[in-house]
């Protein structure tokens, strides 16, 4: 009874963090809504005139529900736990996670060496960015059973949302040490290095990511701007023309590699991209106004136009005077 209320919440799980598989992630202050597919942008991306936005943040994963315990990690659970256990895997299953919440405590009450009834509630409160007590949770179930790599990734993943990336590092790291081939892990270390300005080591843990999941655009997209930033401008390149392969709506992508091309002085390739993002995501400033600052000097009135729509979609006292200056120059 236990292994199949483990399998339903197993396969429940994978699809729920398959669409849950954002935290927190942003374009900038301006990003449209809904936010496209989540990305990890280079903090030094050029945007005036306007002002700065607050840097954005990778995309992260959480692992999924309930590992199975290995034979010699096998626990003798009192009925009353089991029961509340199952209550909670039902709920879950069903969208209640209020419900699921109150039996996985109640279990937890009955055996509080319950380590699947505290990874699960752990996890939910992770889901709703209840930090200090996800933590709390995973820390216990770190505790019971410390060579679980999936309990240190989300307990590193509530300690750097928790604003404690030292923490966050090592739980990262010893999911990795644990599981080489767990991506989610992979990527949410290379994550805090690269928050940490370690562009090495974030190249190498998302390049292990996409070894093991070749297919994620969301991580060739964070690999690129890392690659960016350490000063390779033609691997970044490729890096996000891969993103771009695997979801060509992105809007970021096409934004990113429109400054990549910007730094190499290939504006026109740069121009033809950030048209791209504009038409992709038409409630975004960002590459409204990236294009005026490129067509200033050699077309005016291109750039006028697309200033206008930028200063139309924000509050910006700036960009109100650089579309004046440019309406001068139309003249």
């Amino acid at each position: 009874m236990i292994r199949r209320a483990k399998v339903l919440l197993q396969r429940f799980s994978a699809v729920l963090f398959l669409i849950c598989f954002v935290h927190g992630a942003s374009y900038s202050q301006e990003a449209p809504k809904p936010q496209p597919s989540p990305e990890l942008s280079n903090p030094n991306k050029p945007l005036s005139p306007t002002s700065k936005p607050q840097s954005t943040t990778p995309a992260e994963t959480a692992a999924p529900a309930t590992p199975s315990a290995t034979a010699s990690q096998a626990q003798i659970i009192p009925a009353g736990a089991e029961r509340h256990f199952h209550a909670a895997v039902s709920f879950e299953r069903d969208g209640n996670t209020a419900n699921a919440i109150d039996e996985y405590k109640a279990a937890i009450s009955d055996y509080p060496d319950y380590f699947d009834a505290r990874y699960n509630l752990g996890r939910l409160y992770l889901d709703k960015q209840g930090y200090g007590e996800a933590i709390t949770e995973l820390k216990a179930a770190v505790k019971l059973r410390p060579d679980d790599a999936n309990a240190h990734n989300n307990l590193g993943l509530a300690l750097k949302h928790n604003r404690d990336l030292n923490g966050a590092l090592l739980q990262y790291q010893e999911a990795v040490r644990l599981n080489p081939k767990l991506a989610t892990a992979q990527n949410n270390l290379a994550n805090v290095l690269y928050i940490k300005r370690d562009f090495v080591g974030a190249i190498q843990h998302y390049k292990a990511a996409l070894a093991l999941q070749p297919n994620n655009p969301d991580t060739h997209m964070n690999l690129g701007s890392v690659l960016d930033d350490a000063g390779h401008s033609d691997e970044a390149i490729a890096e996000y023309k891969e993103a771009l392969r695997l979801q060509p709506k992105d809007a970021k992508a096409h934004y990113n590699l429109a400054i990549v091309y910007k730094k190499k002085n290939d504006i026109p390739s740069a121009v033809a991209e950030l048209q791209k993002a504009a038409k992709l995501a038409p409630d975004w400033p960002t590459p409204h106004v990236v294009l005026a600052n490129l067509l200033k000097d050699s077309d005016p009135r291109a750039a006028y136009d697309q200033c206008v729509v930028a200063d139309g979609l924000t509050q910006d006292a700036k960009l109100h005077d650089f579309c004046t200056e440019l309406q001068k120059k139309t003249r």
